[in-house]
């Protein structure tokens, strides 16, 4: 497998510049590829917790909603669907 020293996302847009990115809707994908050139792909919140939690610096990670956006900021990624986790765990109340 290719290994790769730094991805250039510079021909991409922010998803850090993009108030309240949709990160828990379903129609956003986000697709992750780490050093070694593995692809992976989330779609669920559960999914996208779990790549966002392995995700690195060194990773390619990108979002897809349908404009393709690069993840620039994974701690603030992580935060924003962690939260939408703990949002969808409150039960209704009524």
């Amino acid at each position: 497998m290719p290994r790769f020293a730094e991805f250039d996302v510079e021909g991409l847009r922010k998803s850090s510049a993009v108030a309240d990115f949709p990160w828990s809707e379903t129609w956003v994908t986000l697709i992750r590829v780490d050093a070694k050139g593995v692809v992976r792909q989330a779609k669920s919140l559960t999914e996208k917790v779990s790549l966002l939690t392995v995700a690195s610096d060194k990773d390619l990670v990108i979002a897809s909603c349908p404009e393709i956006y690069a993840v620039d900021d994974l701690s603030a990624a992580r935060a924003a669907v962690r939260a939408s986790v703990a949002r969808e765990m409150i039960p209704s109340l009524g």
